[in-house]
């Protein structure tokens, strides 16, 4: 007998370790950030409970199958929900009898990515359960007597948890989790677990849409410019005077910026502006640099809400063919600035639907 049950534990060991090496072996296949709003797909998972109060020699361990949904409201968090079936069993008295009880659950979780390199989220929710079926059969030579069920007996059968894990990626359409579920009220009646133990769960999701997927950067830029749309621009101005004058940059603006609502700023109000919550992004239209590496140049730079310089895949920098790309100093009149305006509301546009 004692042969028999290490035969079988090492065999659940080596599935456990396969599952392992091959999660950490693909995740790193894979690091780009899912675009889509909604997701979908089945889980199928094994479980391994911590609970020995009943037998020292194997604790309850068991399969399940779930449909999940998450939702991003965040480029980096998500809500999740699952709901499935599992079915865990446990021996009891020198393995002559076999418990089985099979649960109902859902799952509500907040699902949050640590980042674009490492492909790995955490996860964090609430699993309530409802055991539909509790059964007792009695193995060996006794297997005559009738099985028992002890479903309507178990003081806690319905039953909340608190789970804790983590979810990792191993490609675009696929993910592994690893979590813990402890249980908040639970206890033995009559010999019987009753309610769901608390159990270590190991899980493989994949999901239905298959959709592409971009770099984390990308996401950020769509995010911030979708919401630009619904905004408001802040212009700052560093052209020559020759130029134009700051009423005539208020004109060009309005004649051929659409992307947004815009607004030029004088040189005092820039300080409180940036302080405001709910900026997005700013421009500066003139005599800048792309980078701090970068030479004095023209054109229109693209600045976030700190006013710090912008990163493709934004477009940072954008120049007018018609007044040598930004290399002189001067835009060179209005119609030259009146096309510069058109084309950095166009590149807006394109960089929007392209990323």
């Amino acid at each position: 007998m004692c042969s028999i049950l290490l035969t079988h534990r090492m065999r659940y060991s080596l599935f456990i370790s396969v599952l392992i090496w091959n999660t950490f072996t693909l995740s790193a296949q894979d690091t780009s950030i899912l675009t889509e709003k909604l997701s979908y797909g089945v889980s199928g998972y094994v479980t391994i409970a911590t609970a020995r109060e009943i037998n020292d020699d194997r604790p309850p361990y068991g399969i399940g199958g779930d449909i999940f949904a998450a939702y991003r409201v965040a480029p980096k968090t998500y809500f999740q929900s699952k709901l499935g079936y599992k079915r865990y069993s446990y021996e009891y008295d020198n393995l002559t009898q076999k418990r089985t009880m099979e649960d109902i659950h859902l799952r509500l979780a907040v699902k949050r990515s640590l980042g674009q390199s490492k492909g790995i989220s955490i996860v964090l929710g609430y699993e309530p359960a409802f055991i539909i079926n509790a059964q007792n059969r009695y193995l060996g030579y006794l297997d005559s007597i009738p099985s028992v069920y002890f479903q309507r007996e178990l003081s806690n059968r319905f039953s909340q948890s608190i789970y804790a894990g983590l979810e990792i990626h191993s490609n675009q359409n696929s993910s592994i989790d690893f979590g813990y579920s402890h249980t908040l009220i639970k206890g033995i009646t009559n010999t019987y677990f009753d309610a769901i133990p608390n159990h270590f769960t190991i899980a493989y999701n994949f999901k239905f849409n298959k959709t592409a997927v971009v770099p984390e950067n990308a996401l950020k830029a769509r995010a911030t410019l979708n919401r630009l749309m619904y905004d408001t621009l802040y212009v700052i101005n560093r052209g020559c005077p020759e130029d134009y004058s700051h009423e005539q940059l208020d004109s060009l603006f309005s004649k051929n910026y659409t992307y947004s609502a815009y607004k030029l700023l004088q040189d005092e109000n820039i300080a409180q502006v940036s302080k405001q919550t709910n900026v997005v992004h700013f421009v500066i239209i003139g005599n800048h640099y792309s980078s701090l590496a970068d030479p004095s140049s023209n054109g229109i730079y693209l600045l976030d809400s700190k006013l710090k310089s912008t990163e493709y895949p934004y477009p940072y920098h954008t120049t007018n063919p018609k007044s040598s790309r930004g290399l002189s100093h001067c835009f060179g009149g209005l119609n030259n600035t009146a096309d510069l305006i058109k084309v950095f509301d166009d590149r807006l546009r394109k960089k929007l639907e392209g990323i």
